[in-house]
């Protein structure tokens, strides 16, 4: 429930985003998307699995030294936010192919596909943040249990 109040927040924001884009006379942040948006998830996805083995490294050493800590949830959303990005890829490329393709025209295809990419960097860069901030809390926690 908790992921769909959240991807509804996204599309809301990217719906603002290309309203605001539209309001500006601005295609720059669309256009760069439409160029751009593979390799830039390809990058963020990257970044994502490397800051993913620092934690699954700390994680093991903290296992090691106190073997009742249970990780099986946050193993768990580490997978999930694994697949999200998969997911996010994926719908960039299909969403690529409707904005490309002649062969089916509709009524603001443009502007539904722009929702579409800002919704997925949305997101996408929002998956990055809570990984970022997992970071902070483990070192947080290192430095408490280090202190006791």
């Amino acid at each position: 429930m908790n992921t769909l109040k959240n991807i509804s927040f996204y599309v809301v924001l990217g719906v603002l985003i290309t309203f605001l884009g539209q309001f500006l006379e601005s295609d720059f942040l669309f256009e760069y998307l439409k160029e751009n948006i593979i390799g830039l998830l390809l990058t963020l996805l990257a970044i994502y699995t490397a800051t993913l083995g620092l934690i699954a490294s700390k994680i093991q050493d903290i296992v090691v030294k106190y073997p009742k800590f249970d990780f099986s949830s946050t193993t768990k959303e580490m997978k999930t936010s694994l697949k999200e990005q998969i997911i996010l890829i994926c719908v960039s490329v299909l969403t690529l192919f409707l904005l490309d393709t002649s062969k089916y025209q509709f009524d603001y295809k443009t502007e539904v596909g722009n929702v579409i990419m800002t919704t997925v960097l949305i997101y996408s860069i929002n998956i990055l943040w809570d990984t970022g901030k997992a970071v902070f809390v483990i070192i947080d926690e290192l430095q408490k249990m280090n202190n006791k």
